[in-house]
């Protein structure tokens, strides 16, 4: 209301400044609009005009280049009313060209609406002096909205610091980018003047450390600038938020090591960040040409809503960071406010392991792995459950990670040895011969001490080598380095069993297997599900189970829950098969008597029975 009443008053004063002493200095019969802008008197005032108003505007911008711009605007307009010919109108056009580029480069939507109009404008009387003599006068006036605009311009106040700020470009990285600090200040002003929907991303890059590894930190860092670059061609759009770091403007900021930030709103696309995010990861998969190499890299990504957390920017940025690390198989991965639960209550967790006692809180069950052919149980797989005080009996899918991140993995696969060893230990006092499987759960299972404790426990109890098998996930066998490979191979050489588990569900397995020399391999929930609907979704299936029938490698079909997927898996020539079907998980407690009571239900004729009659 107050800039309104700025306008006015301009205005009526610019009428008693011009148009009164005008019309004096002309004859009354003489006056004509023509007449009275023409006179010496007006021109020498619309020079004035445009000079003080150009030198407002220059003092008013924030920017060098608008500084630059509208100088040169003043300069054509006084030239114009100079009549010093017309190689200034043509100069002129190329000005206002100038300044509609700045305005679109700095997002500035009115104030290019505003340029692009007086370029339209001045085009027409331009073009009009030339076929009709229309007076140039008229095109100076197009130039006065440019320069009064930028008197109600608000964007560079909220995106640049002031220029007597010391260290002006202080929040810059050594990618020129913005750093946490630079797009926090802008991130707090934006919204302060852009209150609507509004979305966070954070990017993060991977496949980096073999570049830093091999090639060296320098490649690395080329790497990263070119991956950069890619990222902000994708985000151009006027709704991604523009920050301003001395003269230049960016639109994607650095939080260091390879997280990249940028801000968009939703206001005219609803959907602008899953967009966004799907273009930039899409560009990053391209191969990168460092150093004369060919370099692949990926990204992830995700994004929360800018009203979350209060809109506090650094909680912002914790849950998209929370975001990524809770949702690892995901490539591009929204926040959502069940993660903060689950992280406190893996805090809780923790806290509560960092007491844990092995002995009277962790339980094993057990489910058995039944053979296609006789229907006999060929091995027994101990499941490792947790008796929590608060949340019951949790399986070890539940807190395996907190294992891990609380140092225990070690020690608790120690645990599970012994107490496998001691459960079979008494199994044979029963005259019960059962082979047990033994879930580590990934890379515990690599460590030199643990070797070592799993060949002193198998002595100590007298147990036989092929009495253990041990069962890992399909993912530690993708990404086996060569002392892994070695410490798989040393395992079967002491002769311990192996099986892999959840087989299918990574691709490069396929050619990791036959060296390896596993004893069994299971087949995934999604593989032992049949799917009517997919004619070669058997063919499949039943191929990956012939390569590995050819590797005399034995396929178990997890998950199976009914007589059909019982049935599709003796199809597949599948060696065995698990699941509710036949039992769920039950606790260790019982299982002498529920493997006696399976036997007598289940008899085996004319095969070695596993059990001893002595």
């Amino acid at each position: 209301m107050a800039r309104f009443s700025l306008v006015k008053s301009l205005f009526v004063l610019l009428s008693i400044c011009w148009i009164f002493p005008s019309w004096s200095a002309t004859n009354l019969a003489d006056f004509s609009l023509t007449n009275t802008l023409l006179s010496p008197l007006s021109i020498a005032f619309s020079a004035g005009v445009v000079v003080s108003l150009s030198l407002v505007a220059i003092a008013r911008s924030h920017f060098a280049v608008n500084r630059i711009i509208h100088a040169l605007l003043g300069a054509c307009g006084l030239a114009v009313l100079a009549a010093v010919g017309d190689l200034a109108l043509y100069f002129l056009v190329f000005i206002l060209l100038l300044q509609i580029w700045q305005s679109d480069r700095l997002g500035q939507g009115r104030h290019l609406v505003i340029s692009a109009l007086c370029a339209v404008t001045a085009t027409l009387l331009i073009v009009s002096h030339f076929w009709w003599h229309v007076p140039g006068i008229y095109v100076v006036f197009t130039l006065l909205p440019i320069f009064i605009s930028e008197l109600f311009l608000d964007i560079p106040q909220v995106y640049e610091r002031a220029p007597s700020e010391p260290n002006a470009l202080s929040n810059t990285d050594i990618l020129g980018l913005p750093d946490r600090a630079g797009i926090r200040e802008a991130f707090n002003e934006y919204r302060t003047r852009e209150p609507g929907t509004a979305m966070l991303v954070m990017v993060r890059l991977e496949g980096f450390q073999q570049v830093n590894f091999h090639l060296g930190r320098e490649f690395g860092d080329l790497l990263l600038a070119q991956s950069a670059n890619r990222m902000k061609q994708h985000l151009q759009s006027h709704d991604v938020m523009p920050i301003v770091i001395g003269n230049d403007v960016e639109r994607l900021a650095h939080l260091g090591g390879l997280h990249f930030v940028f801000v968009c709103s939703l206001t005219h696309q609803q959907h602008l960040h899953e967009h966004l995010c799907a273009e930039i990861i899409e560009s990053t998969l391209k191969p990168f040409n460092v150093g004369n190499c060919i370099i692949e890299v990926s990204a992830r990504a995700s994004y929360v809503n800018c009203d979350e957390e209060l809109g506090q920017f650094d909680e912002l940025l914790t849950c998209v960071f929370l975001a990524l690390d809770s949702s690892p198989n995901e490539t591009i991965a929204p926040y959502q406010q069940k993660m903060q639960i689950d992280r406190l209550e893996q805090q809780a967790r923790l806290a509560e392991l960092a007491h844990i006692d092995f002995k009277n809180e962790l339980e094993l069950y057990f489910q058995p792995v039944v053979r296609n052919s006789d229907g006999d149980i060929e091995y027994v797989e101990l499941l490792l459950r947790w008796q929590h005080p608060k949340q019951g009996i949790l399986a070890a899918s539940k807190f395996i990670d907190d294992i891990r991140i609380a140092g225990l993995a070690l020690p608790l696969a120690q645990y599970v040895i012994e107490r496998a060893a001691e459960i079979a230990l008494a199994l044979r006092v029963e005259g019960i011969q059962m082979p047990l499987g033994i879930n580590l759960f990934g890379p515990e299972m690599l460590h030199e001490e643990f070797i070592e404790f799993v060949d002193r426990i198998l002595v100590e109890h007298q147990l036989m080598p092929q009495d253990i098998i041990i069962e890992c996930p399909s993912q530690m066998f993708t990404t086996l380095d060569q002392q892994g490979v070695a410490m798989v191979a040393r395992l079967r050489t002491m002769g311990v069993r192996l099986c892999v588990d959840g087989f299918g569900e990574s691709p490069l397995l396929l050619a990791k297997l036959p060296k390896l020399e596993v004893d069994y391999v299971k087949l995934g929930r999604s593989l032992t599900t049949p799917n009517q609907n997919q004619g070669n979704f058997k063919a499949v299936v039943r191929g990956i189970v012939e390569m590995q029938n050819v590797q005399e490698c034995k396929v178990i079909c997890e998950g199976v829950e009914s007589q059909e997927q019982l049935q599709f898996a003796q199809n597949l020539n599948a060696f065995a098969a698990q699941g509710y079907l036949f039992t769920r998980p039950l606790s260790s407690i019982g299982m002498i008597s529920w493997l006696k009571q399976w036997r007598w239900e289940h008899p085996v004729e004319d095969k070695p029975s596993t059990f001893d009659t002595n």
